[in-house]
């Protein structure tokens, strides 16, 4: 499938009147949310929207989805007959640089990966797999001071510690998961643990809550807390990181404000090769 098909993620509550968006906004009908096979002229090959099954429990309900879905993409793809691969040369590669890495203005992108845990802290559902972008000011304020002895203890920047938004939530959407400017709390701390041979490892910590309304709309609120602990490695020649990752855990309210809190927990990680 990946050979033949581009895919497009989109919030059909929030397309832009340019041509691109009134493209989507044409193909929609009377659905605002759901999975379209589409060619690029506009016809549709396949569309499936999935329902939940009264009677059906979770598991079965996300196989069924899973199922009915691979189900329409084939159909779609024998409804455009031959097509020639795609030449994935030039394209972008959205991935690039996540948890890995900094761009040549010291801007680096933290791997973020968070799941929900049901009442036994087991894994539910699908994991998100997002990202957290620091400028390299934002990324300097996890190293150590310079002169810093084993036992100094620093203050992330809260700006900084703010940019971890997207370990907060177990959802992708972006209606539902915080960003940066809805962060409220971002309190974390840093200590310079101890000084190996052309290495230094550093520990840290921090508490993270935030608010926001969905959509604006005060009857939807969206509230996250979370407290983590992180280790890191500094080059001792350079002074920079060479490493770090974090592990949180935290809990995730949605509108109405009586749902119970769910749990989650997040992985956060940086490596510079």
């Amino acid at each position: 499938m990946a050979d033949h098909l581009v895919p497009v993620a989109l919030n059909t509550d929030r397309l832009p009147d340019t041509p691109d968006g009134r493209f989507f906004r044409g193909l929609l009908g009377d659905f605002s949310q759901g999975l379209w096979v589409v060619t690029p002229a506009g016809k549709v090959l396949g569309f499936h929207y999935h329902k939940a099954r009264p009677g059906d429990s979770w598991a079965e309900n996300q196989k069924r989805w899973a199922g009915d879905t691979v189900a329409m993409v084939r159909e779609a793809l024998k409804a455009a007959g031959s097509l020639p691969p795609r030449d994935p040369k030039g394209h972008a590669d959205p991935l690039a640089g996540r948890g890995r890495g900094a761009t040549p203005d010291g801007e680096v992108r933290l791997a973020v990966t968070v799941v929900e845990l049901d009442r036994a802290g087991r894994h539910q559902g699908s994991p998100v797999v997002d990202s957290a972008y620091l400028t390299a000011d934002r990324w300097a304020a996890f190293h150590p001071p310079a002169g810093a002895k084993v036992g100094q203890t620093w203050t992330v920047a809260e700006d900084a510690a703010g940019r971890f938004a997207p370990a907060l939530s177990p959802i992708t959407d972006a209606i539902f998961s915080p960003r940066p400017d809805d962060v409220t709390k971002a309190a974390a701390t840093a200590k310079l643990e101890r000084v190996g041979d052309g290495y230094a490892v550093v520990r840290y910590a921090g508490t993270w809550e935030s608010f926001h309304n969905r959509d604006d709309d005060p009857k939807y609120p969206v509230r996250t807390a979370a407290t983590g602990e992180g280790v890191g490695v500094v080059d001792t020649k350079t002074g920079k990181l060479t490493a770090m990752v974090w592990a949180l855990s935290g809990t995730y309210r949605n509108s109405p404000p009586a749902h119970q809190p769910r749990k989650t927990a997040a992985v956060v990680e940086w490596s510079e090769k």
